[in-house]
């Protein structure tokens, strides 16, 4: 066989009959029903026999906030998110802490409930504090069911007095804890803060401290910075702008004294200088200097030139021109004044300006250094005006901490009227379900561990070949209570019309229909291991066959525990191995039996190596030989895992068949031997299952037979003697 192939016939063994285990199941069935009876008898009694424990349940609310009375919305527990998931899972773990257990026993001296007499025996009081708040926190359950805000504590107790007394104590203990928390935080807070305030107003004191001292410092007393800051930037806004007006005054004066010296030289009368001028008197003389010229010119026209009055005329005349002309030269010069005081006036502003940005540039740091105090001193006072609003807040707070917790008591526990354990019911139904569970869980375990052939499935995927027929199960009383060999093995013939001899002779026409491609005309009947009902299936197949009409030999190849002749009557010697070495004398050696048309060709004299002799050429020739004389030639051979004989007559015939025993033989050995015979090129035609109880449906739908046995094999290599029949009796296997 190709390794895939053995691979695939050994994954097909290994793998799970559902088929196994449901029969299995269905045969222990009453024992299984057994043992949960007996689990729910057991269960009955164990739950009689218990206390009674009585459980009750008190109820609290738990707030995230505490009552804000003040209305200053400083009701948040502890300056956290209080509405939180992980604030109500601390608060179930605080309900159930050793700590506030610890606290309910002790406030409530419950250590003589808790406690036997026994039990505080010689023991100190923190160890039987210790003790019984140990065995009460095991009987109290926290629970918070609906994440509403709502806890509910249930105590565990054989008394329902000390169950209700001991749910409402915790409750109350927790209560008062809570309190004293809320309380013992809000002093560590109002000591917080009072120590935060008391740093804030020194700091506070000293950033004033230090503005007087830098004012001091800098004059700055009298008239603050920020005002002095102030009038210098008056001023230099101030003197800037004069400077400005001035300068444009001094370009305006520059201008019209270029254009006066330009039109210095021209006539006074035509100088367009005067208009740059703002002066009356010149434009009275201008107008008197032409009356009187006019009135010159008048004269000379009617008194002539030399005409005294005209000479006073002239006179008069020349007198108001000298003065325009002193005019002219008036303006002119009052304009060059005018024009160097406007510089000096423009020198003395920018010299005002540039006083004031020296006093700025000197003030700049001063400031600087004034903001930042300032800023310091601000930055105190915000947090020395919050702080004292906190601390006035949270003592005024502090001292309703008496009265007011987030924690309140909700419902009292109401005295319990039945037991919650033992829960009858509960109990037998978990003894129930544990019985089943483990009766089937040991059946499954037994099935899954017994690797023996339990039915015709197991068989044909083990050998990897069909199975051609079963053999029941023959029993003492099939045999009228005689338990020999011989009696088991001619059972068939003496019974033709048994439900036995009826399986064989099915077992005959299957072989037959197995050869319909080929001729199998010599077979050899083989087993994994001794005691399997090879010698046995020998005889009921050659006896089927034989009345069939066919002339059938049986030769009996087990050179080392021969077992034919006894069976069948004959003579052990002369037989096989004489025809082995030499003898051609068949018709002497080859012995009739009572069946009509079966013969025994009998082992003959022991040889020392049976499995050269097998192996011999002379083999191959007396088989062909004795091919030529009969229709049927069926092997008894030597069990295949012990020798290997049966393995060397695989290649001489032209069929093996497998006996295997139910129960008995393993699927590993048979899976082995039918790879050991394919190995050598050996033809496996089936397998035949003996031995099978089909009253079990375990196994399959046959009738129900007796039992029946291949005799005892010693050790293969001892040789038989007369001592041995009675052992081999005692195991009827064949």
């Amino acid at each position: 066989m190709e390794p895939a192939e053995s691979a695939g016939q050994e994954e097909q063994i290994l793998s799970i009959d559902f088929r196994r285990y449901l029969s299995a199941l269905r045969k222990y069935i009453w024992l299984l029903a057994a043992l949960v009876v007996m689990s729910i008898a057991g269960a009955v009694v164990f739950t009689t026999r218990q206390t009674p424990i009585y459980m009750a349940t008190a109820s609290v609310q738990v707030e995230p906030k505490v009552p804000d009375l003040l209305g200053a919305g400083t009701g948040d527990m502890f300056n956290a998110a209080g509405a939180s998931a992980e604030y109500y899972k601390q608060q179930k773990q605080v309900l159930s802490s050793f700590t506030l257990v610890q606290k309910t026993v002790e406030q409530n001296d419950l250590i003589p409930k808790l406690l036997t007499d026994a039990e505080r025996k010689d023991l100190a009081h923190d160890e039987q504090l210790e003790l019984a708040t140990r065995l009460l926190q095991a009987d109290v359950v926290v629970k918070y069911p609906e994440a509403d805000r709502i806890f509910y504590v249930s105590v565990r107790s054989a008394s329902r007095e000390d169950a209700k007394l001991i749910a409402d104590a915790h409750v109350a203990t927790y209560e008062s804890y809570a309190k004293g928390l809320l309380q013992l935080s809000n002093t560590t807070a109002s000591e917080a803060l009072q120590a935060e305030f008391t740093e804030a107003e020194t700091k506070l004191r000293a950033a004033e401290q230090k503005i007087y001292d830098f004012q001091a410092k800098n004059d700055m007393v009298a008239v603050t910075i920020e005002a002095q800051q102030s009038l210098v930037q008056g001023n230099i806004l101030s003197f800037t702008s004069k400077l400005n007006d001035s300068r444009a005054h001094e370009i305006e004066l520059a201008a019209k004294l270029a254009e006066m010296k330009k039109e210095q030289s021209q006539d006074v009368l035509a100088n367009p200088m005067i208009m740059m001028g703002d002066n009356p008197s010149y434009e009275t003389l201008r107008t008197q200097y032409y009356t009187e010229k006019i009135h010159l010119i008048e004269l000379e026209k009617d008194l002539g030139p030399k005409n005294p009055d005209y000479v006073v005329q002239k006179q008069k005349v020349d007198l108001l021109y000298q003065a325009l002309q002193g005019e002219m030269s008036i303006l002119m010069r009052g304009t060059q004044d005018l024009y160097a005081a406007q510089l000096a006036t423009a020198a003395g502003l920018g010299g005002e300006v540039e006083k004031y940005k020296q006093e700025a540039k000197k003030l700049s740091p001063l400031i600087a250094i004034y903001n930042e105090l300032l800023r310091e001193k601000k930055e105190f006072d915000d947090k020395y005006n919050i702080l004292r609003a906190r601390l006035s807040s949270m003592q005024m707070t502090g001292s309703l901490t008496s009265i007011i917790s987030n924690v309140r008591g909700l419902d009292h526990a109401q005295l319990p009227i039945n037991p919650v354990s033992p829960n009858m019911r509960t109990n037998v139904m978990i003894a129930a379900v544990l019985a089943i569970v483990v009766g089937i869980g040991v059946i499954f375990l037994l099935v899954f561990l017994d690797r023996s052939i339990k039915s015709v499935t197991d068989a044909t995927q083990a050998a990897g070949a069909p199975v051609l027929g079963v053999i029941p199960q023959v029993t003492s009383a099939d045999l009228n209570g005689t338990n020999d060999d011989r009696t088991r093995d001619m059972y068939v013939h003496e019974n033709p019309k048994s439900s036995v001899a009826e399986c064989c002779r099915s077992l005959r026409t299957n072989i037959l229909f197995s050869a319909a491609d080929r001729e199998l005309k010599t077979l050899v009947v083989c087993s994994a291991n001794q005691r399997e009902g090879k010698t046995t299936s020998v005889i009921y197949l050659g006896t089927t066959m034989a009345q069939s009409g066919q002339r059938t030999l049986l030769i009996d190849s087990d050179m080392r525990r021969p077992r034919l002749h006894k069976s069948t009557g004959v003579a052990l010697t002369p037989g096989l191995s004489n025809l082995l070495i030499g003898d051609d004398d068949y018709d002497a050696l080859i012995k009739p039996t009572e069946v009509k048309d079966l013969f025994v060709l009998p082992c003959g004299p022991t040889p020392p190596n049976p499995a050269e002799l097998l192996l011999t050429k002379r083999f191959e020739i007396v088989l062909g030989e004795l091919a030529k004389r009969f229709d049927r030639i069926i092997l008894d051979s030597p069990p295949i895992q012990p020798v290997t004989d049966a393995i060397v007559l695989s290649k001489r015939v032209d069929g093996v068949i497998l006996v295997v025993r139910a129960s008995k033989t393993m699927r590993d050995e048979l899976r082995r031997s039918a790879r050991m015979i394919r190995d050598v090129g050996g033809a496996i035609v089936g397998v035949i299952v003996n031995e099978l109880d089909s009253r079990d449906s375990y196994y399959g739908g046959y009738g129900g037979y007796g039992g029946y046995g291949y005799g005892g094999y010693g050790g293969y290599y001892a040789e038989a003697n007369p001592a041995g029949t009675d052992a081999d009796k005692a195991d009827p296997a064949a």
